[in-house]
């Protein structure tokens, strides 16, 4: 790969996840409309990269491109958050397991990813004592990030990085809405308890627990925001 198509490719990535986040955080709301050249003037870049960008989150459908309209963002779908949150559940099971299988404290690496473990939790926590929604948000994406970093998958973890998109608008809306931020704590601090132990088969069911409370409020939060979700299972 030459030099230009790396740094092409640097910008489109950049401008996924900076869209994403717009899209997960719902500062572009579920059914409202944006443009290449809006966005493209406002992040100072060609239409190049930006078009790229919003391929790659319509190929994954968070986006969906209208010809000679623009592109809009798509509803979110119960039947897919379902579905998403099942895959999430079960795979994100077997990082954790597989994280308490091979934490050795005598490992200088996973001394590195413990000091990253508390760096984490120590964000979340003052995340939360601001009632920063956002921020907490992102140091959660970040704390399930870490535990798939020392999984050492990295085919499992990108399969769960892509699908957890699809729980993640609601997530962020459980965040807002629930503003449970010490409970996440507490599961977080107990999870990491439990890799410590080398506790597989506690860490695994631990982790069930701490995503299906959230997922408990679901359907609250779903009618709530009816007009977000697409009205179809």
């Amino acid at each position: 790969m030459n030099k230009f198509a790396v740094q092409r490719w640097t910008l489109a990535n950049e401008v996924y996840k900076h869209l994403y986040n717009n899209i997960i955080t719902l500062q572009y709301k579920p059914g409202q409309m944006i443009y290449e050249s809006v966005i493209a003037d406002e992040l100072g870049l060609s239409r190049t990269p930006v078009r790229e960008a919003i391929q790659t989150l319509a190929s994954e459908e968070f986006l969906q491109i209208i010809p000679q309209k623009g592109i809009k963002v798509k509803y979110v779908s119960k039947k897919k958050v379902q579905e998403a949150f099942q895959v999430r559940k079960s795979l994100e099971g077997v990082a954790f397991r597989e994280a308490a299988v091979k934490w050795d404290e005598a490992d200088a690496q996973v001394n590195m990813y413990k000091a990253d473990l508390m760096h984490i939790m120590d964000q979340q926590r003052a995340a939360a004592k601001s009632q920063d929604v956002a921020a907490f948000y992102q140091h959660d994406e970040v704390f399930h990030d870490k535990i798939l970093e020392i999984c050492g998958n990295q085919t499992l973890a990108s399969v769960v990085r892509q699908i957890r998109g699809h729980v993640n608008r609601i997530r962020y809306l459980e965040f807002f809405e629930t503003r449970e931020m010490k409970r996440v704590i507490h599961d977080h601090e107990d999870l990491i308890a439990l890799i410590k132990k080398n506790d597989a088969d506690g860490v695994a069911q631990r982790l069930n627990q701490h995503l299906d409370t959230a997922a408990s409020h679901y359907g609250d939060i779903m009618e709530k925001y009816a007009e977000y979700f697409e009205a179809h299972f």
